[in-house]
């Protein structure tokens, strides 16, 4: 069995030539031990592909697929050949009931979903393979629709933290499979391609989805269905340097409403851009002050994923986001967000989003002047992130909202921390007895203007002090790069919240906080770490001058 490297078109000429093409070659080109033409009444219908390919550090295993009519619940058969170690990329795909919100089996972290305005909607999730796996993973919906799916496996993936990076959307009535840019941290991973089309239909076409450019195709078939219908594929590329790659885009010859995924795999060993230590500096630096006039109330920091060396920082109560470097605070960009009306924008996070990467506003607040009264709920805003080092230094951004409650009753908060990698939201209240709360979005995230109910996550209990009110009053956070550790400040304190190693992110809340080197600020308001782990930044709510701190790990 081989592997389909494109150009398609030069495989079709090799088969036409061959006096073996009856044997090797077909009108679907579909690398699988056997994908049959499915008929819409046979309910259920699978498939499971082993092939292999010589890369230095990740290599994939094989895939199952799996498709039925109305139902919800679809079983994939597992990859064949996998060993403890392994990472797992299940895609699930629906049919005309994009509301539905899928469930993966026990062992598996959702990681992103993509949608059409009610056409078809595709959700990953991915696991490490443990030394018992089951014969099959049943993924369940909440609404019965048709639906397919696929599971493909790798080796050499860093088991810990496998996942370097993700992104996708949906394109309109198009051929083109068009992806956002992509940036990875590490080198010599892979990325997987994941294609998902509308398809009416007979019979599986004999051409459907092309991958980029480069990419070794080992899936790609069909459900079929006179009216609802789904092609779908798997693709990989071996990626070399770390850093931007741009955007992955394929096509299919059908002008028909699409969806195209990809996730970037860190490979075992891969000299990451971010690492982790126990031990910091006793002592901090200023870097600088912030000099823009437009910074009068300081509130959170956030570091560009796009540029190096850029951080922001955000007024409590005003729509100005400033640009500044970690060398020396200077201004290097002054933006306004010219959307919104902020009600108590209290701290800042970037993250992943379906534009690549973006500003993740809080809006998070009960106490400020801007309200006679208190508010019962509260939005984040997701703003894309200007690119700095493109040479975008002014203008105006634009916000999209996602409103929230809380599942209990409303609370006062300034944390905002966003998942580096699965892109999860999370709020943590603040107390002055130090007894904060841990909330986190649900996934996937609702569309922009749905009230969200949150998802309680942890309790936490910061250290007091009978003598000091503000002691453990927490007012910023940030998720380490490596995302298996957070920071968590207080107007006095740092700390640091860590997993255990290869456990969870979400254990990390249950662990005990270890105190840092607090960089003596009074009114510390702002927190983040350096995007390789290796320091943190914080700033002062108390001015001017605002000064820009920084620890460094040992």
């Amino acid at each position: 069995m081989t592997l389909k490297f494109f150009n398609r078109n030069v495989s079709r000429m090799l088969c036409s030539v061959s006096l073996l093409a009856f044997a090797g070659c077909g009108p679907q080109d579909a690398d699988t031990a056997s994908l049959p033409e499915q008929s819409e009444q046979s309910g259920v219908s699978a498939g499971v592909g082993t092939t292999g390919q010589a890369l230095s550090t990740i290599a994939y295993r094989s895939s199952s697929t799996a498709s039925g009519t109305t139902r919800t619940s679809l079983s994939i058969t597992k990859p064949a050949g996998i060993v403890a170690g392994d990472v797992l990329l299940a895609r699930i795909i629906n049919r005309n009931v994009v509301a539905a919100v899928a469930t993966p089996p026990a062992g598996w972290t959702f990681l992103r979903s993509d949608q059409s305005a009610s056409q078809i909607k595709a959700w990953i999730f991915y696991k490490v393979a443990t030394a018992s796996e089951p014969t099959s993973y049943a993924f369940t919906l909440d609404l019965a629709s048709y639906m397919a799916g696929s599971i493909s496996a790798f080796s050499g993936v860093d088991p810990t933290n496998p996942i370097d990076a993700q992104t996708g959307q949906k394109n309109g009535t198009t051929a083109s499979f068009n992806t956002p840019a992509l940036t990875t941290s590490t080198a010599n991973g892979v990325a997987v391609w994941f294609g998902s089309q509308l398809w009416t239909g007979s019979a599986c076409p004999a051409s459907p989805i092309v991958p980029p450019a480069g990419f070794t195709e080992p899936v790609d078939t069909c459900h079929v269905s006179s009216s609802t219908g789904m092609l779908y594929n798997v693709a990989h590329k071996e990626l070399t340097a770390a850093g931007a790659q741009g955007a992955f885009n394929g096509s299919s010859p059908f002008p028909n409403t699409n969806i195209a995924q990809v996730v970037a795999l860190r490979a075992v060993g891969a000299s990451a851009s971010c690492s982790v230590g126990d031990t910091f500096a006793t002592s901090y630096t200023i870097q600088g002050s912030v000099a823009s006039p437009a910074i009068v109330e300081p509130s959170g920091l956030a570091m560009s994923r796009l540029t190096p060396g850029v951080l922001y920082v955000h007024n409590e109560d005003t729509t100005a986001i400033v640009a500044i470097s970690t060398t020396d605070a200077s201004t290097l960009g002054t933006f306004n967000v010219s959307n919104v009306t902020p009600a108590d924008w209290e701290d800042v996070a970037s993250g992943p989003c379906p534009t690549g990467q973006c500003i993740y506003m809080g809006d998070i607040g009960r106490s400020s002047a801007n309200f006679p009264t208190p508010p019962s709920t509260f939005a984040v805003y997701r703003i894309p992130e200007p690119n700095i080092g493109a040479g975008t230094t002014i203008g105006n951004l634009t916000a999209t909202a996602f409103p929230f409650q809380y599942p209990d009753s409303p609370k006062d908060a300034e944390t905002i921390m966003v998942h580096p990698t699965t892109g999860d939201i999370y709020i943590i209240t603040k107390s002055y007895a130090g007894a904060s709360k841990v909330y986190k979005f649900p996934q996937p995230l609702p569309a922009p203007g749905t009230m969200s109910t949150l998802v309680f996550v942890a309790n936490i209990q910061l250290p007091t002090n009978p003598d000091d009110s503000n002691f453990a009053a927490a007012t910023s956070g940030n998720i380490h790069p490596c995302a298996n550790r957070f920071l968590l400040r207080t107007y006095r304190k740092v700390y640091e919240f860590r997993a255990a190693p290869g456990a969870a992110f979400e254990t990390a809340f249950a662990a005990t906080p270890v105190s840092l080197t607090d960089t003596v600020e009074g009114q510390g308001e702002a927190i983040e770490y350096d995007p390789t782990g290796t320091a943190y930044y914080t700033m002062s709510e108390s001015g001017p001058p605002f000064r820009l701190r920084r620890v460094v790990r040992q």
